[in-house]
């Protein structure tokens, strides 16, 4: 007999004897033995698993990549937004007219890289852009093609985090496709603004949102940046610092890395701007004030990462005038009782006609001796202000 949990287990047939799990070479379930067929005992057949697996594989190679997309959006030309069942995707990216298309893909999902490569109605360079590995940022164009890596905030579950992550895109007129390692904020923010009725009329305006998003979220940062330095500042001042140095350390790491995305992202940004403008003005116009944006917060994180510099300096030197005033109170006990030691081991030294070694009381006044000793030493330096 086997006991409950035996019999409650998945792989026990239905006569209750142990079979093994779905990884080994065959199972065994009750019925009609097979003549010279090899079983466990108390088990009548075995039924093999390779049937099963090559249904399951057969499955999977019939997927379609598209049921990999994590959503797409069909906006008509007032910005209204309607959501794309997968399988209709590569119909509304072929026969779009008057509409834009909007197709966010996640690449830790193969069916995605999949989707890019055998679906996409891309470049060749823009397939490399949108589902390579390289991770530095860039803004180009390719044909009719703005292919993109900007810095983004990775997306948790509840806000933003502080990790800056890649997002990759490529945009035409009617197409945008954005593809993501991780979970990224910009992106998740606007698709909660879409649910809730935001209208996108083009593709660039849809950009320009991702973007300034993504400055915003930069601008929320240096805010909090801003009032964790206040609060290492009170605290230098007021008192003895003690993990303020590894908290500014903490603040000017983070406002570095933002201040290298921020520089090169509105470097690109002014650098695409006269080369959009021969294509599309509107497009260039929107380029230079997301610019000038990305400008304006690059240059609040550059206050606060000089903010942080000159905040741990404070805070070091503090420590060190701390550390200076120890040594120093240390030196004037060292001072003060070295000659009273002087003193105490002349007497211990236990020769014959030792002073006081036979009178009644000696020992306290070799006390009195060191005492006096020890206050000659700090009236002489106090007499030549060395204290």
């Amino acid at each position: 007999m086997l006991d409950a949990g035996a019999r409650r287990s998945p792989f026990a047939c239905r006569c209750r004897h142990w079979r093994p799990p779905p990884i080994a070479s065959a199972r065994h379930a009750c019925g009609p033995r097979p003549p010279g067929a090899k079983t466990y005992s108390g088990c009548h057949r075995p039924v093999t698993w390779r049937s099963t697996f090559s249904a399951m594989h057969t499955d999977i190679a019939t997927v379609h990549p598209a049921t990999g997309i994590v959503w797409a959006y069909r906006f008509s030309a007032d910005g209204t937004a309607e959501r794309l069942p997968n399988d209709r995707v590569d119909d509304a990216l072929s026969d779009h007219r008057d509409a834009w298309i909007w197709v966010h893909l996640a690449l830790a999902d193969n069916r995605c890289r999949s989707w890019i490569a055998s679906y996409a109605p891309l470049s060749e360079m823009a397939r490399e852009v949108l589902s390579g590995p390289d991770k530095h940022l860039r803004l180009d164009i390719i044909g009719d093609e703005i292919v993109g890596v900007v810095p983004d905030l990775h997306q948790g579950l509840v806000e933003e985090s502080d990790d800056i992550v890649r997002l990759r895109f490529v945009m035409t007129e009617r197409m945008m496709i954005t593809a993501r390692q991780q979970p990224v904020h910009s992106v998740e923010h606007n698709r909660r603004a879409i649910e809730s009725g935001k209208r996108f009329p083009s593709v660039v305006s849809f950009l320009d949102a991702i973007i300034d998003q993504f400055a915003d979220a930069i601008a929320r940062m240096a805010e909090r940046l801003g009032d964790e330095l206040d609060g290492i500042e009170e605290n230098v001042m007021r008192e003895e610092p003690a993990d303020e140095q590894r908290r500014v350390g903490k603040v000017r790491m983070q406002t570095v890395r933002v201040h290298r995305q921020l520089a090169q992202l509105k470097t690109m940004f002014a650098r695409l701007e006269p080369r959009l403008a021969q294509h599309n003005k509107a497009a260039a116009e929107a380029v230079g004030a997301l610019a000038q944006k990305l400008d304006a917060i690059d240059h609040e994180i550059g206050s606060l990462y000089e903010r942080a510099r000159l905040l741990l300096d404070e805070a070091a030197a503090k420590v060190s005038a701390l550390t200076n005033k120890r040594l120093f109170t240390l030196s004037i006990l060292t001072a003060c009782l070295l000659p009273p030691t002087l003193v105490t081991g002349f007497f211990g030294m236990n020769t014959k006609d030792m002073p006081l070694q036979n009178t009644d009381g000696g020992s306290w006044l070799a006390l009195c001796v060191a005492f006096t000793a020890g206050a000659v030493t700090y009236w002489a330096l106090r007499r030549l202000r060395a204290l």
